[in-house]
């Protein structure tokens, strides 16, 4: 059955928006006026293309629909005032939707299943314990909370790595300019000389020329491994295979494991706070970690979990993690206070990760400019040479 999208007004001139399935357009406006209502605008529904918002588009779902239900504020009405204040059409349309589930009786849990590329596991459980414990606000703003500290953490190590990344695009577009523009002009002088070449001169005039006259060949291979790159790590196999090398890579790896051990332990954190038995809370928090080969040691983990073991230890067994966050895991589970532990260790590693960043991106300014220093003098040097061996020549 086809679906439309209908904008309607009452007597008052409030406007109301949603998506109803029926036959015909004839049958909407039938039912719109079934309703007391006076339809404005109604259009057929089309693919849905949701696909192409952000993560950061459901938390901000998120966070207006804690502020309102805090309000005391239903969720259907809450709902309706998003739809009508949101600018935004993919959102509009995700809302609409998620606003038509619920008036079909589904929860608000249920609605947002849906979309699993906008809401995740951890979300969907929160929002339904909060639900059936009738503290959905509560629950909401857990997820906020969540969400904006990872959103920050993520934000701070992205403007960090900026500046660097912009450096050794420049500094790379600089020299493959000098290499295919600014050399070929030196090739017809140094054939006037008539005299044999240095080895560094050679050796410049051939990568020139083979950039010059195969850039073609080098552009191809480019986009043919970027393309191959993004094909093999839709594999299980592929992806294995990168993300056992970024494990491997010295400080990226470190890097990636502290990453993934604060997310595991603010998602652990949050889901214990929430009521979660640790069994499932671990279940649902491996969600966090995209590594593939982090995720494995967890799933080893969640079942040694299920076997009646506590935590610290399968984590330690597991290796994937710091020693001190398996310490700081064994000290709150003796003492009972888990959860505050794990939000301490996620505290912790989001001040250590930034500090490992800023650390690398201080060593890598001065590098790049050392490495692009040398760069250029070997390469005016191998210009100059042919030129000074040629005025000590006898006149």
């Amino acid at each position: 059955m086809p679906a439309f999208i209908y904008k309607a007004a009452d007597k008052d001139g409030i406007i109301y928006e949603g998506i109803i399935q029926r036959e015909t357009e004839a049958s909407v406006v039938e039912y719109i006026r079934q309703k007391g209502l006076c339809p404005i605008k109604i259009a057929s529904k089309k693919k849905p293309v949701f696909f192409n918002l952000k993560r950061k588009e459901a938390g901000l779902i998120i966070q207006q629909l804690s502020s309102l239900i805090s309000a005391g504020i239903t969720i259907d009405k809450g709902l309706d005032i998003l739809v009508r204040v949101t600018e935004n059409k993919q959102r509009k349309e995700i809302l609409l939707q998620i606003k038509e589930d619920i008036q079909k009786g589904n929860s608000l849990s249920t609605a947002m299943s849906a979309y699993p590329h906008l809401f995740s596991n951890l979300e969907i459980v929160m929002i339904k314990i909060g639900e059936t414990s009738g503290t959905l606000n509560l629950a909401l703003e857990r997820i906020h909370e969540l969400f904006k500290k990872q959103e920050a953490l993520i934000s701070r190590i992205i403007s960090m790595l900026i500046y660097p990344f912009l450096m050794i695009g420049v500094g790379g577009l600089v020299i493959i300019t000098v290499f295919v523009l600014v050399i070929p002009r030196f090739v017809s002088i140094f054939q006037q000389m008539g005299e044999a070449l240095p080895v560094p001169t050679q050796i410049l005039l051939w990568i020139s020329q083979t950039m010059s006259g195969y850039w073609w060949l080098f552009a191809c291979l480019l986009v043919g491994g970027i393309i191959g790159y993004k094909l093999a790590l839709k594999t299980k196999t592929g992806a294995a295979m990168s993300d056992w090398c970024v494990l491997a890579i010295p400080w990226i790896g470190f890097l990636v494991k502290l990453l993934c051990a604060a997310r595991f332990c603010r998602s652990m954190s949050t889901l214990l706070d929430g009521g979660i038995p640790i069994v499932d809370a671990v279940r649902i928090a491996k969600d966090s970690i995209t590594n593939s080969i982090i995720l494995k040691r967890i799933m080893i983990v969640q079942s040694k979990i299920k076997e009646g073991s506590g935590i610290a230890i399968p984590l330690r067994e597991a290796r994937v993690f710091p020693e001190l966050m398996i310490q700081m895991v064994a000290c709150g589970e003796e003492m009972g206070n888990l959860k505050q532990m794990l939000t301490n260790i996620a505290d912790t590693y989001d001040i250590t990760l930034q500090n490992q960043i800023f650390r690398i991106v201080s060593f890598l300014e001065p590098a790049m400019i050392l490495i692009m220093g040398i760069i250029v003098a070997l390469i005016v040097s191998a210009i100059l040479l042919p030129i000074f061996g040629m005025s000590q020549l006898p006149i």
